[in-house]
């Protein structure tokens, strides 16, 4: 097993079959210590119980998303050792993160907090930001990522629809629990030369409210 990644919040493998292994980790992502956001980029700390919890809601999720028959990279996980093994995938450039808002929160009260107040709907607002810690994620539009090569116009508009339809599968299913979802990033490559929904869909990559309450990650992944 040849180690092709330290990452932040995931170690990856190479499997002798060519396929990846993700190690899913303890660490906690934010802006400061002590201040965990799904936002940051930032790793502030380490919490026990965070790699098994979001580990979890992943395969919950692309298990559930296999079921709508939504194409992901996603073979099966090891609960026992927070480890998920994934069809081996390219990324758009360095890494593109999809976001879709259903509630003003974040960076976008920070960037537009002139115009909305924090809480306040969004009609499932989608954005696209290169991941890039030194630059602090900045955001792109299609055009944007037309010009530097990163996607062409049809594969940003299959993955607009695709990002919305599969958040919102995620956003009804928190319904259900009696949970609110404010906001959520996924992040697509290509598998087999096709756009497919990748790496992880857990409480690191959402802010979920429940009766006005921020809910931490643990709390969060506890529900699922």
């Amino acid at each position: 097993m040849e180690l092709l990644k330290n990452g932040k919040t995931k170690d990856v493998y190479k499997l002798p079959d060519g396929n990846i292994l993700l190690k899913f980790k303890d660490t906690v992502t934010g802006h400061s210590p002590g201040n965990p956001d799904p936002g940051g980029n930032k790793v502030i700390g380490s919490v026990a119980g965070v790699a098994s919890g979001a580990l979890k809601m992943t395969a919950y999720y692309f298990e559930l998303l296999k079921k709508r028959e939504i194409n992901t990279h996603y073979i099966n996980a090891d609960l026992s050792k927070n480890e998920m093994t994934v069809r081996p995938g390219k990324s758009f450039g360095k890494g593109l993160e999809f976001v879709v808002r259903y509630k003003a929160a974040g960076s976008f009260v920070k960037r537009f907090g002139s115009y909305c107040t924090e809480g306040e709907d969004l009609p499932a607002v989608f954005e696209v930001t290169l991941k890039d810690d030194d630059r602090d994620d900045p955001p792109a539009t299609c055009e944007i990522l037309e010009a530097l090569k990163l996607l062409t116009k049809a594969q940003y508009d299959k993955i607009r629809t695709d990002t919305i339809k599969i958040c919102n599968i995620i956003r009804d299913d928190l319904k259900a629990r009696g949970l609110e979802l404010y906001d959520i990033k996924v992040e697509f490559g290509l598998v087999d030369g096709e756009v497919t929904l990748i790496d992880e869909v857990s409480s690191g990559n959402m802010r979920v409210y429940r009766d006005g309450k921020k809910l931490d990650y643990l709390t969060l992944s506890a529900l699922i």
